[in-house]
């Protein structure tokens, strides 16, 4: 099992696995709670965005090691950004399959 787990972190599967797992569980938690339109919504969807991208830029290594001061813009413009992009390449197939197949 150790092996298994080794060549799926080795090829980023994991990371996949994760974030739809996490994409999952805020649609779910939003379809449970009854999300309509105001200003929740976005407070939630940010924060959302911003623990999937906190989540997608510290599981990445990089490949040179660069001197860098990280900023606010970093924190509350770029991370909830990579977070979107990844909310919306994991949500829309998650979505598309939950109307044919209703598992959510």
């Amino acid at each position: 099992m150790n092996e298994i787990i080794k060549d799926l972190k080795k090829i980023g599967l994991i990371n996949h696995i994760s974030h739809i797992l996490l994409t999952i569980f805020f649609i779910t938690v939003s379809k449970k709670i009854g999300i309509q339109f105001n200003l929740f919504t976005f407070i939630y969807w940010y924060v959302a965005c911003l623990l999937v991208g906190h989540y997608s830029a510290h599981n990445i290594k990089p490949t040179k090691k660069f001197k860098y001061i990280k900023g606010k813009n970093d924190t509350f413009v770029a991370l909830p950004f990579v977070g979107l992009v990844n909310m919306l390449t994991y949500g829309i197939p998650v979505l598309i399959i939950n109307y044919f197949f209703n598992f959510l």
